[in-house]
């Protein structure tokens, strides 16, 4: 059974991340987490976590009918596949007509990222003003546009105190001083949850990404993290594997479509 503590990692800085867009809803009740965002996208803005086994899966898929319902569109659950704590939500969500569309593999590292030098021209920079937290979600929309995330999600990231938290260590890879490459970590229940890690096109095979990453990782053991835990893209976990970043299993995300659709 995997760390508990990852998932808590998962949910409450998926919370806070998407809480950034000042209209989103974030409700909180009975050990579930839902997300409503400004942009309608069922996958990624608009989203339904299990946080604790309290949560009942029947309750969570209640609870996301009536949030996204209301706002006439669909959202997704994220499931633990293979984990017993989610076998009782991954038959709710199936029986539900919901379709897992998209899987992607939680890694953890247990040890600091190895820091190699930086290509000539690029300057690795924490973000400690808005004016960097901005440029980082300048690099999210059209570095993550490849991989089918519509780039009006990041654009509605306007909270950037989000990014300036104590527990909260993001950075920005700027090239010839143009931001292109990003990741933050976000430290809670002991994890350095790694998210939002991109560059842009004509930025990558530099390095960047496995730059970004380690300082990300790195920091978040600063902060007190006793393990680094992301969710990888296929863009993303060969680099994460030479890192050393192992995979403990899959989430799944199952979506429910807009009413009507």
């Amino acid at each position: 059974m995997a760390d508990r503590r990852l998932h808590l990692n998962l949910v409450d800085s998926s919370a806070h991340l998407l809480g950034l867009d000042p209209e989103a809803v974030v409700v909180s009740e009975d050990g579930c987490v839902l997300v409503a965002g400004r942009a309608e996208h069922p996958v990624i803005a608009n989203a339904a976590f299990r946080r604790d086994d309290e949560c009942d899966p029947e309750r969570l898929l209640a609870l996301a009918r009536e949030l996204f319902g209301a706002r006439d569109r669909g959202f997704s659950v994220w499931v633990r596949e293979g984990e017993p704590q989610d076998t009782d939500l991954a038959a709710a969500v199936a029986a539900a007509g919901l379709q897992m569309v998209y899987a992607m593999p939680e890694m953890t590292l247990a040890r600091r990222a190895e820091e190699r030098p930086l290509p000539p021209g690029v300057e690795l920079l924490r973000v400690t003003t808005p004016e960097q937290a901005e440029h980082y979600w300048q690099v999210a929309g059209p570095a993550y546009e490849s991989l089918g995330f519509p780039p009006e999600i990041f654009a509605a990231n306007t909270d950037h105190a989000g990014l300036l938290l104590e527990n909260v260590a993001a950075f920005v890879a700027y090239l010839e001083d143009e931001p292109v490459s990003i990741a933050m970590t976000i430290v809670s229940n002991g994890v350095a949850g790694i998210y939002w890690v991109g560059s842009l096109e004509p930025a990558r095979g530099m390095g960047l990404g496995w730059a970004v990453t380690a300082a990300a990782t790195n920091a978040g053991f600063d902060l007190g993290a006793e393990v680094a835990s992301l969710q990888a893209s296929p863009m993303g976990r060969p680099v994460y594997e030479r890192m050393g970043y192992a995979t403990i299993h899959d989430y799944q995300l199952w979506m429910s479509a807009p009413p009507g659709a």
